[in-house]
């Protein structure tokens, strides 16, 4: 995770949203007053300190109950399972950064090309900050490790986190492109080569080495570079 005291855009003010309806009850549902969304809301949040603290092997729906306070009648009723649960917090999770994304876009493509360099720049330290959350550390290394065995959760996390993520920021160069402001021919293929860039080799080093710090100033500089480099080839 980022280096105590560091001051990041991507920790802390982020709305909750909603679950995306993928199978499981949502809890967020007509019929399912305010009372009840709390307690999910407090399973949710149970569930994913543990799966940090623990991963999702060694966290048993006992501990998540212990720790929340509720009954099993409520968690199997939304949740179904651990399985649904786990799909649960990882699907708002996914749902809380895209919506900070979102908010990045909401000035439109004209105050995004006013100044095209800094936009990006935002967008691709929230992408790798995203990595560095200890959330998002754990949700992909029980993927990898449970993924074969879940393969519908792990489809249904492309679906609302990846695919999302490059649909959107397609949708801007586009906008971009066709306001004269950037060169593409593909928006979708320089979605996914900006996302590498920004990227590099933190994804592996989050999931191999999970606990070793990153330093803000050094994933700012890095973004910073990677963001000139690919505006130097897709500028007109």
């Amino acid at each position: 995770m980022p280096d105590k005291g560091a001051s990041t855009p991507f920790q802390g003010g982020i709305a909750g949203a909603g679950i995306a309806s993928l199978g499981i009850n949502s809890f967020d549902t007509p019929g399912c007053g305010p009372r009840g969304q709390a307690r999910c809301r407090a399973l949710l949040d149970a569930a994913a300190a543990l799966f940090v603290e623990k991963g999702f092997a060694l966290t048993s729906l006992s501990d998540i109950l212990r720790q929340a306070g509720g009954s099993r009648t409520t968690l199997y009723e939304h949740f179904g399972d651990k399985e649904g649960l786990f799909r649960a917090v990882m699907e708002r999770h996914c749902d809380r950064v895209l919506e900070e994304m979102s908010a990045m876009r909401a000035a439109g493509p004209a105050a995004m090309a006013e100044e095209l360099e800094e936009t990006l720049y935002r967008v691709g330290l929230h992408v790798a900050g995203t990595l560095t959350m200890p959330e998002t550390t754990a949700i992909l290394r029980i993927l990898v490790s449970e993924g074969g065995r879940i393969p519908d959760i792990a489809q249904a996390f492309f679906r609302v986190g990846p695919e999302k993520t490059i649909g959107w920021l397609a949708d801007c160069f586009r906008e971009l492109s066709e306001a004269g402001r950037l060169r593409i021919d593909d928006p979708e293929g320089a979605a996914h080569a900006f996302i590498g860039m920004v990227v590099g080799d933190l994804l592996t080093k989050r999931l191999i080495l999970p606990d070793e710090p990153v330093s803000m100033e050094e994933l700012e500089r890095y973004v910073r570079q990677s963001v000139r480099l690919f505006l130097a080839g897709t500028r007109p």
